[in-house]
Protein backbone atom coordinates (compact mmCIF):
# COMPACT_ATOMS: atom_id res chain seq x y z
CA UNK A 1 0.00 0.00 0.00
CA UNK A 2 2.77 2.29 1.34
CA UNK A 3 4.27 1.69 -2.35
CA UNK A 4 1.24 2.46 -4.53
CA UNK A 5 0.98 5.83 -2.59
CA UNK A 6 4.63 6.76 -3.08
CA UNK A 7 4.12 5.94 -6.95
CA UNK A 8 0.91 7.83 -7.20
CA UNK A 9 2.94 11.47 -5.46
CA UNK A 10 5.63 10.80 -7.51
CA UNK A 11 3.35 11.00 -10.46
CA UNK A 12 1.64 13.71 -9.37
CA UNK A 13 4.55 15.62 -9.12
CA UNK A 14 6.05 14.81 -12.54
CA UNK A 15 2.51 15.48 -13.96
CA UNK A 16 1.61 18.46 -12.04
CA UNK A 17 3.53 20.98 -13.71
CA UNK A 18 1.48 20.45 -17.55
CA UNK A 19 -1.53 20.74 -15.99
CA UNK A 20 -0.92 23.97 -12.97
CA UNK A 21 -0.38 26.78 -16.14
CA UNK A 22 3.23 27.14 -14.12
CA UNK A 23 6.01 29.43 -15.51
CA UNK A 24 7.69 26.18 -16.71
CA UNK A 25 5.88 26.09 -19.99
CA UNK A 26 4.01 29.82 -19.96
CA UNK A 27 7.59 31.66 -18.85
CA UNK A 28 7.00 35.51 -18.45
CA UNK A 29 8.09 37.41 -22.04
CA UNK A 30 10.60 39.78 -22.15
CA UNK A 31 11.77 42.19 -24.20
CA UNK A 32 15.22 42.89 -26.83
CA UNK A 33 16.70 44.62 -24.32
CA UNK A 34 16.14 41.64 -21.80
CA UNK A 35 13.47 43.16 -19.28
CA UNK A 36 10.79 42.05 -18.58
CA UNK A 37 7.85 44.18 -19.21
CA UNK A 38 5.54 42.51 -16.97
CA UNK A 39 7.33 44.50 -14.29
CA UNK A 40 7.57 48.04 -15.75
CA UNK A 41 3.83 49.29 -14.15
CA UNK A 42 3.25 46.94 -11.50
CA UNK A 43 2.90 48.22 -8.03
CA UNK A 44 5.78 48.61 -6.03
CA UNK A 45 7.33 50.59 -8.98
CA UNK A 46 4.26 52.39 -9.42
CA UNK A 47 4.27 53.53 -5.60
CA UNK A 48 8.41 54.16 -6.03
CA UNK A 49 7.44 56.90 -9.13
CA UNK A 50 4.33 58.54 -7.10
CA UNK A 51 6.59 58.60 -3.54
CA UNK A 52 9.43 61.11 -5.43
CA UNK A 53 6.98 62.03 -7.34
CA UNK A 54 5.91 63.45 -4.14
CA UNK A 55 8.54 64.00 -2.44
CA UNK A 56 9.98 66.45 -4.90
CA UNK A 57 6.87 68.42 -4.95
CA UNK A 58 6.71 68.82 -1.84
CA UNK A 59 9.78 70.21 -2.17
CA UNK A 60 9.12 72.27 -5.10
CA UNK A 61 11.39 70.46 -7.80
CA UNK A 62 10.44 68.13 -10.70
CA UNK A 63 10.87 64.72 -10.48
CA UNK A 64 11.65 63.07 -14.17
CA UNK A 65 12.08 59.24 -13.93
CA UNK A 66 9.06 56.86 -14.56
CA UNK A 67 8.04 53.51 -13.21
CA UNK A 68 9.34 51.54 -16.59
CA UNK A 69 12.98 53.14 -15.50
CA UNK A 70 12.50 52.49 -11.90
CA UNK A 71 11.74 49.14 -12.85
CA UNK A 72 14.79 48.49 -14.94
CA UNK A 73 17.03 49.46 -12.10
CA UNK A 74 15.48 47.07 -9.76
CA UNK A 75 16.10 44.25 -12.91
CA UNK A 76 19.44 45.64 -13.01
CA UNK A 77 19.90 45.01 -9.64
CA UNK A 78 19.39 41.12 -10.08
CA UNK A 79 16.22 39.03 -10.19
CA UNK A 80 17.65 35.92 -9.39
CA UNK A 81 15.02 34.56 -7.12
CA UNK A 82 12.18 36.11 -9.60
CA UNK A 83 13.33 33.98 -12.22
CA UNK A 84 13.45 31.03 -9.96
CA UNK A 85 10.19 31.58 -8.93
CA UNK A 86 8.60 32.37 -11.96
CA UNK A 87 9.08 28.70 -13.49
CA UNK A 88 6.13 27.86 -10.75
CA UNK A 89 4.20 30.98 -11.32
CA UNK A 90 5.01 33.40 -14.01
CA UNK A 91 3.11 36.43 -12.25
CA UNK A 92 6.39 36.60 -9.89
CA UNK A 93 8.13 38.51 -11.97
CA UNK A 94 5.41 41.45 -11.28
CA UNK A 95 6.44 41.40 -7.61
CA UNK A 96 8.55 44.24 -5.84
CA UNK A 97 9.97 43.19 -2.51
CA UNK A 98 10.44 45.45 0.20
CA UNK A 99 14.43 44.71 0.15
CA UNK A 100 14.55 45.81 -3.92
CA UNK A 101 12.42 49.09 -2.74
CA UNK A 102 15.15 49.42 -0.13
CA UNK A 103 17.77 49.45 -2.46
CA UNK A 104 16.50 51.09 -5.14
CA UNK A 105 15.27 54.40 -3.10
CA UNK A 106 19.04 54.25 -0.68
CA UNK A 107 20.34 55.00 -4.75
CA UNK A 108 18.39 58.16 -4.42
CA UNK A 109 19.64 59.20 -1.23
CA UNK A 110 16.85 58.15 1.05
CA UNK A 111 16.35 55.37 3.61
CA UNK A 112 12.96 53.46 4.86
CA UNK A 113 11.94 53.42 8.60
CA UNK A 114 9.64 50.63 9.67
CA UNK A 115 6.35 52.01 11.24
CA UNK A 116 4.15 49.74 13.45
CA UNK A 117 1.03 51.53 12.62
CA UNK A 118 -0.90 53.20 10.65
CA UNK A 119 -2.56 55.64 12.39
CA UNK A 120 1.01 57.04 13.44
CA UNK A 121 1.40 58.48 9.76
CA UNK A 122 0.36 62.09 9.01
CA UNK A 123 -0.36 63.10 5.50
CA UNK A 124 1.11 66.45 6.16
CA UNK A 125 4.65 65.57 6.93
CA UNK A 126 4.90 61.84 6.01
CA UNK A 127 5.10 59.53 2.89
CA UNK A 128 5.11 55.79 3.39
CA UNK A 129 5.11 53.09 1.22
CA UNK A 130 2.50 50.41 2.50
CA UNK A 131 2.22 46.92 1.87
CA UNK A 132 -0.87 45.77 1.61
CA UNK A 133 -2.63 41.90 1.41
CA UNK A 134 -6.11 40.77 0.97
CA UNK A 135 -7.32 37.23 2.03
CA UNK A 136 -4.82 35.20 3.88
CA UNK A 137 -3.97 32.37 0.74
CA UNK A 138 -4.64 34.64 -1.82
CA UNK A 139 -2.18 36.37 -4.11
CA UNK A 140 -3.90 39.43 -3.28
CA UNK A 141 -0.50 41.72 -2.45
CA UNK A 142 -0.15 45.12 -3.08
CA UNK A 143 2.30 48.35 -2.66
CA UNK A 144 0.75 51.35 -2.31
CA UNK A 145 2.02 55.03 -1.61
CA UNK A 146 0.48 56.85 1.41
CA UNK A 147 -0.70 59.36 0.91
CA UNK A 148 -1.05 59.62 -2.38
CA UNK A 149 -2.91 56.29 -2.26
CA UNK A 150 -6.35 57.46 -0.63
CA UNK A 151 -7.57 53.95 -0.41
CA UNK A 152 -5.02 52.08 1.56
CA UNK A 153 -7.34 50.81 4.28
CA UNK A 154 -9.66 49.63 1.70
CA UNK A 155 -7.52 48.53 -1.41
CA UNK A 156 -9.32 44.53 -1.23
CA UNK A 157 -12.41 45.50 0.58
CA UNK A 158 -13.29 44.68 3.94
CA UNK A 159 -10.29 42.21 3.76
CA UNK A 160 -7.60 44.64 3.27
CA UNK A 161 -5.28 43.91 5.83
CA UNK A 162 -1.78 46.26 6.80
CA UNK A 163 0.84 44.06 6.39
CA UNK A 164 3.98 46.64 6.17
CA UNK A 165 4.44 50.26 6.44
CA UNK A 166 7.89 52.02 5.21
CA UNK A 167 8.15 55.42 5.86
CA UNK A 168 10.64 57.10 3.16
CA UNK A 169 12.85 59.51 4.53
CA UNK A 170 15.88 61.83 3.11
CA UNK A 171 19.18 60.62 3.96
CA UNK A 172 20.74 64.31 5.34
Amino acid sequence: MKKNISWIFSLLFVLGPLFSGCGIFHPPLRDGDGYYPLHFYCCGSTAIENAFIEYYKREGTDYDINSKQISKEIQDDGIFLKRLLSLFDNQVICSTWSWEIRGLVKKYGFELINIDKFENLDPSRDIAFVLVRGKFFSKEWHWMCYPVDKDVKTFFGAETKIDKILLLKKIK
